[in-house]
């Protein structure tokens, strides 16, 4: 529905891991109320639907550009840890399982470990095979292309020869046939809280509407940037009322909510970009995008098709989806001139580019400047974990502005900002 209403279409939703921090918040603050939580659920996102609706329709999209690159880049920072952090947390779970049944026989979790660690050298392999000297163009674009679904299946296939149930890896825990959850009817029961509650859903629904409000934005707006060289103009305030609108009717279904996810948009662009390698920089860069609905559309009518393979999908092992997580961490990385900064920060001057923060500023401001940056991150993790606080989280997105607004030109100047890529919006 997106591909068709969006004023981006070369943009994804998908449930995200900040999404599911707040939904989990907003869980647990159902149960300590002993509230029925799909009927605060949908209300909540009936109230979302409603204010992102009114959102795009108001024009409230050009305020975004007062989310600077410093925002942008904490952002997408702590989506990159998140992704490695759920890695990490599922491969340490195998240890300590095993520990518990066994201290003395830690083989599934080390083939676990091996497994996961194929699959994010082996994806990234081939990923970046496009920009090898081997074999020609065709051959290496469909390589990158299909190459990380050949590594998932390769590894899929592995863990079910006979030789190699005896480790016990765990896989995928799916249902065998579509259901929903509890057996619920497919409509939630939005009649079944008092009207006051429905009401007071409303202040709930304000921080996931700043959450979407940031997460769609920055999502596009890196769809939309001038070096994917795309021909269609932005239509930020249209694609805040599809999201509006898709988040109404998920909602009263009690289905999972969505927003721009940065992995996924980003790689259908580069899925549709024709590129060269720059003989200069050693990089693939865009030479054009063939822009288009038609992909994603049907991009997402196979997803929802495969409710038909989950017999077929239960048989993915755990630990090949960590080396995934692994890989889309490491890969948001990419371009994060923040995360760069972190490891210049260990580099000889000389040795980096004359345009380099470093070698403009001194290595005193630019550590201080990143320092922050750091502190920042760490303290958005730090919040997100915190399950009895994640509803608020939204708010936090807030702070990050405010602390680039108001804190950081006490200490830097405007020269400064454009030294560092992050000049002040007028």
């Amino acid at each position: 529905m997106y591909s068709i209403l969006s004023g981006q279409p070369m943009a994804f939703l998908a449930p995200t891991g900040l999404t599911l921090a707040f939904t989990s918040g907003l869980f647990r603050f159902c149960s300590l109320r002993q509230l029925s939580f799909f009927p605060v659920y949908a209300w909540v996102g009936i109230w979302t639907s409603l204010f992102m609706t009114l959102l795009g329709v108001g024009g409230s999209s050009k305020t975004i550009r007062y989310c600077t690159r410093f925002t942008d880049e904490v952002f997408n920072g702590l989506l990159s840890v998140n992704f490695i952090y759920e890695a990490v947390s599922s491969l340490r779970r195998n240890f300590m399982i095993a520990h518990m049944n066994d201290p003395m026989n830690l083989t599934m979790p080390f083939v676990a470990l091996s497994m996961a660690l194929g699959t994010f050298l082996s994806t990234m392999k081939v990923v970046k095979f496009e920009a090898t000297k081997f074999f020609n163009t065709k051959v290496r674009t469909q390589i990158k292309n299909f190459g990380p679904v050949t590594v998932i299946l390769t590894f899929t296939l592995l863990n079910l020869l006979p030789w190699f149930k005896k480790f016990h890896v765990p896989t995928l825990i799916v249902p065998d046939t579509f259901q929903l959850a509890g057996g619920r009817s497919f409509l939630v029961g939005l009649k079944d809280i008092p009207t006051n509650y429905r009401m007071l859903c409303a202040f709930p629904a304000l921080l996931l509407t700043a959450l979407f409000f940031m997460d769609q934005n920055i999502s596009v707006r890196l769809v939309n940037s001038p070096d994917n060289k795309l021909k269609k103009g932005p239509a930020y305030n249209v694609d805040m009322v599809a999201l509006g609108i898709i988040t109404g009717l998920l909602s009263i279904v009690g289905l999972p909510w969505m927003c721009g996810a940065t992995v996924q948009s980003m790689n259908h662009v580069r899925a549709m970009s024709e590129t060269r390698l720059n003989q200069e920089t050693n990089q693939m860069e865009i030479v054009r995008v063939t822009e288009t609905r038609l992909t994603g559309f049907i991009i997402h009518a196979m997803l929802a098709s495969t409710v038909m393979l989950l017999p077929l999908i239960k048989t993915i092992p755990i630990p090949v989806v960590s080396g995934v997580f692994l890989f889309l961490g490491r890969k948001l990385m990419t371009g994060n001139s923040f995360l760069q900064r972190v490891t210049d920060a260990f580099a000889e001057r000389r040795r980096l580019p004359d345009n380099n923060p470093l070698n403009l500023l001194g290595r005193k401001k630019t550590l201080i400047y990143t320092g922050v940056q750091v502190l920042c991150l760490l303290g958005l993790f730090g919040f997100k974990q915190m399950s009895s606080i994640t509803i608020f989280f939204p708010a936090m997105i807030g702070v990050l502005m405010a602390i680039r607004a108001f804190v950081l030109p006490k200490i830097f100047s405007e020269d400064d900002f454009v030294a560092l890529g992050d000049p002040t919006p007028v």
